[in-house]
């Protein structure tokens, strides 16, 4: 199976904040993001679907949220069959990168930007004598998920703060926060990884010149 760039990020994408539908013959694959800050981001999502699937995604506002949707028993079959992405309810604690992903850096970053660009958060905080200490955020409630990016990413030198676990209200899982602080760690990240996310691009480059 040959994953190409665009097809690794569509699966971080996919893992960070989408979901895959198959039941009594329906097939989706969507995502949810922020309506305000995700509408420049989700037409270039709209354009690796394009160009990867060959399918014209929708894009509309529902339940609060932009939301980009994709019916095709095609891509449903190809996710679950041959990458073993979860489906359904209980997605998000048993998902992680696919193997034949996760085990080529120079493709798995790819699915780590789409991860970091959707269920990410790129954010300054305060530390005891650093007024302003840029930080990398990524949230999950698969546990395996937060303990493989966090083995990958230390495999290429990043310096990845222990798994914090916390309880959530908007959450019945505990989440899982891996995390990279300051300076150093953000400019690696941008120059290894990128962001694809225009709106976290911006602030990435904001805390940077602090």
């Amino acid at each position: 199976m040959k994953i190409s760039n665009e097809l690794a990020e569509l699966i971080g994408i996919i893992i960070g904040d989408g979901n895959i539908y198959r039941k009594n013959n329906k097939y989706r694959v969507g995502f949810t993001g922020d309506i305000v800050n995700d509408k420049e981001y989700f037409e270039y999502i709209k354009k690796l679907i394009k160009k990867e699937w060959n399918k014209d995604a929708r894009i509309f506002i529902g339940g609060r949220g932009l939301r980009i949707v994709i019916n095709s028993k095609e891509v449903c079959n190809f996710l679950i069959n041959e990458l073993k992405l979860p489906y359904g309810e209980g997605k998000g604690e048993k998902v992680v990168v696919p193997e034949i992903i996760a085990q080529n850096w120079d493709i798995v970053r790819h699915t780590i930007r789409g991860i970091v660009d959707t269920d990410g958060s790129v954010f300054i905080s305060k530390k005891p004598r650093i007024e302003k200490y840029p930080s990398i955020e990524i949230t999950t409630t698969s546990q395996k998920l937060a303990v493989q990016l966090k083995e990958i990413l230390e495999v290429r030198g990043f310096r990845v703060n222990k798994i914090r676990v916390v309880l959530s209200k908007n959450s019945i899982l505990p989440i899982n926060r891996i995390a990279l602080n300051g300076k150093v760690q953000l400019k690696k990240w941008k120059e290894e990884i990128g962001f694809s996310n225009p709106y976290k691009l911006e602030r990435a480059l904001s805390y940077l010149k602090i």
